[in-house]
């Protein structure tokens, strides 16, 4: 994948990684290799840590 097609996180500074938690608990997952209107790859994302844990388990 494309880095140029990666959303940015504004903490890092750097794409989003596996595991991050943002400020509503939601925790990423991965990119998908489909791109949007706006250019970025679509986002897989979980609610919560164990949906989270669940989707990583089961891939």
């Amino acid at each position: 994948m494309d880095v140029r097609y990666k959303r940015i996180n504004k903490d890092t500074g750097k794409p989003f990684h596996e595991g991050y938690q943002d400020e509503n608990g939601r925790f990423f997952i991965k990119y998908l290799n489909k791109q949007g209107n706006d250019g970025y790859y679509f986002e897989e994302w979980a609610k919560n840590k164990d949906a989270f844990l669940k989707k990583i388990n089961s891939s």
